[in-house]
């Protein structure tokens, strides 16, 4: 038998008139008799086989489900994403909210419904696998055992073969288990006082005791300066009192005369050996002047080397989209402009470096191996067809190199020759021919020379 006074107003109601005073919202209050009530209590019999949604769960399931399934931070963020909170709202108020919302479907119990199977979508799966209530009823109580009540919560609430005993038996279980959980955390802030107590003891303890233990190693520490400085002057007079003694003995027994003898010989004998130190300085500015003459031609290799080495660092830049670069002509590196051009000989694995250096640069690029595996007869008509030649000649067979270097000045075509076949070498050589830097043929360049390398920006 239930007592229904005059004015009462359904949980429902008080909720949401005492979120909108909290949120500063005029919502008028509606009145209910005990037969809505009841009606709005009671869950709607469900014909579908799909899981219950969390608007058609029991409105005292809400609280607990939210709570307890979901942290703060989701709700809030939930609520303000929906905008039905203030920024300045407390975590009470944004709980109470969302509650409210998820009483009937819309987009905030929507989100709530969807951010609920995905985070315990372990704990759904498990409990659809229940096909009667006693199967999920074992579900639930060994989840409560095992302290894992939060996704069992949920996934209970939206078991279909969940029935109102065993969700009145979830919420009575949650239920207590809150009051459980406040008991123990009182008990833990006690503990905790008293530890924090015990900790401020120990430290003010152990603050003397550092105190009183620096005082004493001050003390120690002044009283072993001044021992060690005694020690010190103790030591520096047995010393002076030691050599004053050996002194006294040297001269008593004739040792001193035989020391400046012998220090004598060794003067004559250093004399002898900076005579022939003095030799030996001459052959060594000879030979510095030798050195002298290698240092020139090794500064004259670096300077092929660190001229190498930019040009490749210069076709090596990052490509550009030159078709609307205001920035055109100032562009670093070489540009060979759809010229051909022949490489014969060189390091046969470096071909296609070779030849992404030329295409990078704006050429068409043509090899040949100098006479290693490729016939020497095909070497005219490669030459015939090229615009420039460039040639390493560290690996090159003594026939092609002696029939190109022929051709090149007999039909005066551009050729440069490389001291070594690196990528370097090989960017430094394409750098050259655009220069109009070259070894032999023509007088005049190509048309796309001279064209120095402009610098970069």
């Amino acid at each position: 038998m239930s007592i229904e006074l005059p004015g009462w107003r359904p949980q429902e109601d008080l909720v949401k008139a005492w979120t909108a005073r909290f949120m500063g919202r005029d919502e008028p209050i509606v009145e209910a008799d005990a037969t809505d009530v009841r009606a709005a209590a009671a869950p709607a019999h469900r014909a579908s086989k799909l899981p219950p949604r969390i608007w058609e769960l029991e409105h005292k399931l809400l609280c607990p489900i939210v709570g307890t399934c979901l942290s703060m931070p989701e709700v809030r963020a939930l609520a303000r994403k929906h905008g039905v909170i203030p920024e300045s709202a407390s975590d009470y108020e944004a709980h109470v909210t969302v509650v409210s919302h998820c009483k009937g479907r819309n987009p905030v119990s929507e989100a709530v419904q969807k951010a609920l199977d995905r985070r315990h979508a372990l704990w759904v799966g498990r409990f659809a696998k229940a096909k009667s209530e006693t199967a999920a009823r074992e579900v639930w109580n060994a989840a409560l055992e095992r302290g894992e009540a939060a996704g069992a919560l949920w996934g209970v609430a939206s078991c279909r073969a969940a029935t109102p005993e065993l969700a009145q038996q979830v919420y009575e279980d949650i239920h207590m288990l809150s009051h459980q959980v406040g008991a123990g955390v009182r008990a833990d802030l006690m503990r905790v006082a008293e530890l924090e107590e015990e900790v401020r003891r120990m430290q003010a303890q152990l603050r003397r005791a550092g105190e009183k233990s620096e005082r004493e190693l001050a003390q120690r520490a002044a009283r072993i300066r001044y021992l060690e400085k005694s020690m010190a002057a103790a030591e520096e007079k047995a010393r002076e009192n030691d050599d004053l003694r050996r002194r006294v003995d040297d001269l008593a027994s004739g040792r001193a005369l035989a020391d400046l003898e012998r220090r004598l010989a060794a003067s004559e004998e250093r004399a002898a050996a900076l005579a022939r130190q003095a030799e030996r300085a001459e052959a060594l500015e000879q030979r510095l002047a030798s050195l002298g003459e290698e240092h020139r031609g090794l500064d004259e290799a670096l300077r092929q080397a660190r001229n190498g080495r930019d040009a490749l660092e210069r076709l090596l830049l990052e490509e550009r989209d030159c078709g609307d670069c205001a920035l055109h002509d100032a562009c670093p590196g070489p540009e060979l402009r759809g010229q051909r051009l022949l490489c014969v000989g060189g390091r046969i694995n470096l071909q296609a470096k070779y030849r992404q250096l030329v295409e990078k640069a704006g050429g068409q690029f043509i090899y040949h191996d100098g006479g290693k595996q490729e016939a020497l007869a095909r070497l005219p008509e490669l030459l015939g067809q090229a615009d420039a030649v460039i040639c390493p000649a560290d690996n090159v067979g003594h026939p092609a190199y002696y029939q190109l270097k022929r051709h090149c000045k007999q039909a005066r075509k551009p050729c440069v020759m490389l001291r070594g076949s690196s990528l370097a070498s090989f960017a430094d050589g394409l750098s050259r021919l655009a220069a109009g830097d070259i070894d032999f043929g023509a007088g005049s360049p190509l048309p796309f020379m001279p064209m120095a390398a402009k610098p970069v920006l």
